[in-house]
């Protein structure tokens, strides 16, 4: 096994002024560990901190547009390290979680992508582990593989997309899949975040609902996705008490959006 350290690169998304955000993220330098910081503007480059340009391990892409799946493609293609931490202006690092990354990478040379835990702030579990389904901060991948295998976020969805606001994981780890890459899960924290996810919003955002309708339909099929709304919207009236047509309608829309 080589046991020499890989290096990292914590790739950053924000947008505009929240490139300030950033500022309170970033760790001591270390041997090995960089920053890549994706910034999106609408129509004006934000002013960078001076406490971004002062770092040595930091590099600063601005683009220009709206989508965090471009967003994180664009910091992908920026990085130059072997393996890249997929991260957001909200999260919060400390070394340890550093630490676990690099040792569990180096107990698996044969990966190709890695996922972790998160927690909350106050240290509770972002949601139950294990799941089947991964939020992007958990997310570390080898560079070269994803790049070698034409695996990037689907930029049809994510926040700031036309119509599909989120999904963006899990497309992303079923097209990894899809490639035949090898994927492991290690239940260890490696960030903390904020507890609020889109997923929190699905019973009163129509939007949510034809995002979940469009990625059953590139992760199922269009006849699995259909049997897949039906059955949610059923589960959102036994569990939640929810008129289910609206919510069914709306998925429905999502998996005709992406055929």
């Amino acid at each position: 096994m080589d046991t020499a350290l890989p290096t990292l690169d914590i790739l950053i998304c924000t947008v505009a002024d929240r490139i300030e955000r950033t500022v309170g993220m970033l760790l001591p330098q270390r041997q090995g560990v960089k920053y890549v910081i994706s910034v999106q503007y609408a129509s004006e480059p934000p002013a960078l901190p001076c406490d971004l340009q002062s770092r040595t391990d930091v590099t600063i892409s601005l683009l220009q547009g709206m989508g965090l799946s471009r967003n994180r493609n664009n910091a992908i293609l920026m990085s130059t390290a072997q393996i890249c931490l997929i991260a957001d202006d909200d999260n919060l690092y400390k070394p340890e979680y550093i630490d676990r990354i690099f040792d569990t990478w180096l107990q698996n040379p044969d990966a190709d992508i890695i996922t972790f835990q998160a927690q909350t702030y106050q240290g509770e579990p972002l949601h139950a582990y294990p799941a089947p389904y991964v939020c992007s901060q958990e997310i570390t991948l080898r560079r070269e593989s994803i790049l070698s295998s034409n695996i990037l976020f689907d930029e049809r969805f994510g926040l700031g997309s036309q119509y599909l606001c989120a999904g963006e994981e899990d497309v992303f780890m079923f097209d990894a899949r899809k490639a035949g890459l090898k994927i492991k899960y290690e239940p260890q924290v490696i960030v903390q975040t904020d507890k609020n996810t889109t997923g929190i919003r699905f019973l009163t955002d129509k939007k949510v609902q034809i995002t979940r309708g469009a990625t059953f339909r590139h992760l199922h099929g269009t006849c699995g996705a259909v049997l897949r709304c039906f059955k949610d919207a059923g589960w959102y009236l036994v569990h939640k008490g929810a008129n289910p047509f609206p919510i069914l309608h709306n998925m429905l829309k999502g998996v005709w959006i992406l055929r």
